[in-house]
């Protein structure tokens, strides 16, 4: 069981609080958050908007912590990762899901600092990490004498990635296409607003439509995910465009989009490289044709499940495809998925 610390317990670090709760494989030992309420932190722990009351857990603030169906784990509030003494605690791996760039800096001091051997963070800074590792993607890059703190990068390279790598180690990928449909964020405008009254700290935005209201429209965006993508597939910058919509939803992205192939190929071939990939890795790409939608995938553990009912070929060469993936439920579990990877190819190095 590897034991984790928390920075940042907002929506992606519950998740992984959650997360946690399911498995024998991980256990939360601490938890920082600059906001030092426990019993609003409780609260949200407990009653979820989108996933749901926790209905068997009993939550208790005592002793500078939160007890979780017995089980004590300290909390913290401290402005700096670095504060924090995770090694008090027996932390092999600190995830910190606070979003904050000087966390990634300070994070390097944590490694060798007592038990923590790595810092997962669960963003995707283009400076100040050692690697950008996606298992099922990348993971042959990993060197675990060099790689420390490592990004799991964002939540739509998390679901593109693995599909683009399954298709194009087959076929080859000459040009994509993509476009990605994310829920609001908690940073957009209720009612209306200037761009500068959008809270997402350090924003450098100037497009109006920004402003706008996140609960009737869709809001067409400029979008992250292609240079994501360069950091685990090198060259992909070249072949692919995305753009993206920020949708009146609450929860479960999509991404739609085309592939030009290299060579031709029917659309029996496509699904055979897609399960020969999904057995080789397994947890990360699902496929599945059933007549569902975009909440129904609510709370899926998988990078991205891949609609079968939309896989289409044209001239032997043009696959479209959708893809539906869990923006905060499916990227923690990638990012729980990547640390017990580095952790265990340690493990491996060393015997």
């Amino acid at each position: 069981m590897l034991t984790f610390g928390i920075n940042g317990f907002g929506r992606i670090g519950r998740a992984l609080f959650r997360l946690s709760l399911d498995t024998q494989r991980f256990r939360v030992a601490a938890i920082n958050d600059i906001d030092g309420d426990l019993d609003n932190h409780a609260y949200l722990l407990k009653y979820d908007s989108t996933y749901g009351k926790l209905k068997r857990n009993k939550i208790v603030v005592e002793s500078g912590g939160l007890i979780v169906d017995g089980a004590h784990h300290s909390f913290y509030c401290c402005p700096d990762i670095s504060e924090v003494p995770w090694e008090k605690y027996g932390v092999d791996v600190v995830l910190d899901a606070s979003g904050v760039f000087d966390n990634v800096k300070k994070a390097h001091a944590l490694i060798g600092r007592g038990s923590v051997k790595k810092v997962i963070v669960t963003h995707a800074p283009s400076v100040g990490v050692d690697a950008t590792i996606m298992v099922g993607v990348n993971d042959l890059s990993y060197q675990p004498s060099r790689h420390h703190v490592l990004s799991n990068s964002i939540c739509d390279a998390n679901a593109v990635a693995p599909f683009f790598k399954a298709i194009d180690d087959v076929f080859g990928i000459e040009l994509a296409e993509v476009t990605t449909l994310h829920p609001w964020l908690q940073y957009q405008n209720l009612l209306d607003g200037t761009v500068q009254s959008v809270t997402n700290p350090g924003h450098f935005w100037t497009d109006y439509a920004l402003g706008r209201s996140s609960v009737g429209s869709l809001i067409p965006k400029e979008t992250t995910l292609v240079k994501a993508l360069e950091q685990v597939i090198p060259g992909v910058s070249a072949r692919m465009h995305a753009t993206s919509y920020r949708t009146p939803t609450s929860i479960v992205s999509t991404a739609d989009g085309v592939f030009l192939l290299a060579r031709n190929t029917d659309i029996d071939e496509v699904n055979e490289a897609l399960e020969a990939y999904c057995k080789d890795n397994p947890g990360v790409l699902h496929l599945d044709g059933s007549p569902l939608v975009s909440i129904d995938y609510a709370g899926t553990e998988y990078g991205a499940v891949v609609d079968t009912r939309w896989l289409h070929l044209s001239g032997g060469k043009l696959l479209k495809f959708v893809l539906w993936y869990d923006n905060e439920w499916g990227y923690a579990s990638r990012a729980l998925n990547l640390a017990a990877f580095a952790t265990e190819s340690d493990t491996n190095r060393e015997g």
